[in-house]
């Protein structure tokens, strides 16, 4: 009697779906994703700029008054002044409170655009790594990637504590982004693809990121230098190497490149970890003799079939999560963001009260979203072209970052300008929501399905 073949996701439930081996490769990859959060959350505190004088007057030089920096100096030491008279600032004077790349590299009057520049091109790396991983993803798998990325963290952090010129430091950055954009990609394709549909959402929506940047935020209050920040994040790198001996590939990946006996061995080692006994693997994951010759996928096969072109182009203009998740995630974003508008182009009463109150419950709701946009993301796609779908659309997220800046420099010139931009798009993304299938408790689909050829299947996720 032949025994029925199993579904990757029948594999999972034999394996005692969330156990032991869930648990721990779970555990680490969050606690390794500290080393991406420090370094690329870690900019804003790299590139702040502490308060600085002018201190061309012979007052100015006076340390205990540049140490309290009062206010009654203000007329002979101004703040953040570029010039005395008809001159120039020659000697440029910051409060000792936080060393960072500004004071390092005095990047203030003519060169004050240089901090956020740099961090423009740390999210450039970042878009870039989003395209090239999901490309390396389907090629080499999750996990060779997943470890590159982390390699690179750990060197690029290390030169950047040696830079001496601030472009040196952006080169690093680059690389840095780019490396976030890998690893981010990569995180969640290997996890959620050992994982069943119910615990998806809780891998991905746990808030180790905004935990990983409140620890951060004190480690850079004791050290109170942006050197020490990146060489403390290069060390917390060091012992996550051990885990390359701890997590497997995804024997997804194996399978879906008819790679059977590979994904075999580490079904048995997931079995051991969780404590199952498996009798035999004879009929797990064969490939059927009538299934086509493994390829090479590309970006183009997140347009194979009209339902894939719908996924992509509204998770492109969303890129967000379970549908009911993501309504309310935006609509709160929607609100937010246009009575914030509204308060700063009236210039309403209490207006600083009410854009702080309204502004924290937008970025509540985007910060919610996160999760449910990266959960929906990895479900919408099959297995061989998961992380090239992930990439892609987190490409979008990259690209809005970039925009943000000049969205803040055109809300100084027009107050509330950024804000009502904020909300249009919340209302525009909670509508393209309701769009998109839902995948809640669906199995994650491992073939491209293309309605005029194969005959779509009831019990996993038929976009893909």
């Amino acid at each position: 009697m032949v025994e029925k073949e199993l579904t990757p996701d029948e594999v999972i439930e034999e394996l005692g779906g969330c156990g032991r081996f869930q648990w721990r490769i779970n555990v680490i990859a969050h606690l390794m994703k500290t080393i991406i959060c420090f370094s690329t959350t870690g900019m804003i505190l790299i590139s702040a700029t502490p308060r600085w004088r002018c201190a061309d007057s012979k007052l100015c030089t006076n340390n205990t008054l540049m140490e309290s920096f009062n206010e009654s100096a203000a007329s002979v030491c101004p703040i953040k002044t570029c010039s005395i008279g008809n001159s120039s600032c020659q000697n440029i004077q910051f409060e000792d409170r936080m060393k960072t790349m500004v004071t390092d590299f005095e990047l203030v009057c003519e060169r004050d655009f240089i901090p956020s520049t740099t961090m423009s091109i740390q999210i450039a790396g970042t878009l870039v790594g989003n395209v090239v991983a999901g490309q390396f993803g389907e090629l080499f798998g999750r996990k060779r990637p997943f470890f590159m990325a982390l390699v690179i963290t750990m060197v690029f952090n290390v030169v950047g504590f040696f830079s001496k010129h601030w472009v040196v430091f952006a080169v690093c950055r680059f690389f840095i982004g780019l490396a976030a954009g890998f690893f981010m990609t990569m995180k969640y394709a290997l996890l959620c693809e050992f994982s069943l549909a119910n615990w998806r959402s809780w891998i991905i929506g746990f808030p180790s990121w905004p935990i990983e940047a409140c620890v951060l935020a004190f480690c850079a209050w004791l050290l109170k230098d942006w050197r020490y920040i990146q060489i403390m994040t290069a060390a917390i790198g060091i012992p996550c190497l051990i885990a390359w001996w701890w997590i497997p590939e995804s024997f997804r990946w194996h399978v879906a490149h008819d790679r059977q006996d590979v994904a075999e061995g580490i079904i048995q080692h997931v079995a051991k970890v969780n404590r199952k006994k498996l009798m035999a693997t004879d009929h797990i994951l064969h490939k059927p003799e009538t299934a086509v010759k493994d390829r090479k996928h590309t970006i183009l096969d997140l347009f194979a079939s009209r339902e894939l072109i719908v996924v992509s182009l509204l998770s492109a203009l969303i890129s967000f999560g379970r549908r009911i998740t993501a309504v309310i995630c935006f609509v709160t974003v929607a609100v937010g963001g246009l009575v914030v508008g509204g308060v700063q182009s009236a210039d309403a009463p209490n207006k600083g009260m009410l854009t702080n109150i309204f502004a924290l419950i937008a970025n509540i709701g985007i910060t919610t979203a996160w999760g449910p946009v990266q959960t929906m993301t990895i479900e919408l796609y099959p297995t061989v072209i998961r992380t090239i779908g992930f990439g892609t659309l987190s490409v979008f997220g990259r690209l809005s970052a970039m925009v943000g800046p000049q969205l803040v420099y055109l809300d100084s010139k027009m107050p509330g300008i950024m804000y009502h931009v904020i909300g249009a798009i919340g209302v525009i993304c909670a509508i393209g929501s309701l769009k998109l299938p839902e995948t809640m408790d669906k199995d994650l689909a491992d073939k491209i399905v293309k309605r005029n050829t194969i005959s779509q299947s009831p019990q996993t996720n038929t976009t893909v």
